[in-house]
């Protein structure tokens, strides 16, 4: 698969169809860019690290350990931020 520039907005496109239409539990509930996936449940541990594989796999780089706190993952602009920061 080909990897795509990590720029936010493109970030943001493919966390969100990764959310609703991979392996986030949304249930069909829209996600908007401040919906708390950690506390409602849409993403859990194992979902964060599908994720980041995904993201990985999509942008071209990797993302240390220490970025694996909630803080980076509570929201899809707290992942879009991380995303920006690393790529």
């Amino acid at each position: 698969m080909e990897k795509t520039k990590a720029n936010p907005e493109q970030v943001q496109k493919k966390v969100l169809f990764w959310l609703q239409e991979v392996g986030g539990k949304s249930e069909g509930k829209p996600i908007a860019a401040d919906t708390e996936l950690l506390e409602s449940g849409i993403l859990d541990s194992v979902g964060i690290l599908n994720l980041v594989s995904f993201l990985e796999e999509q942008f071209g780089f990797s993302v240390p350990f220490e970025e694996f706190v909630p803080e980076n993952f509570k929201t899809t602009n707290a992942i879009v931020t991380m995303i920006s920061r690393l790529a």
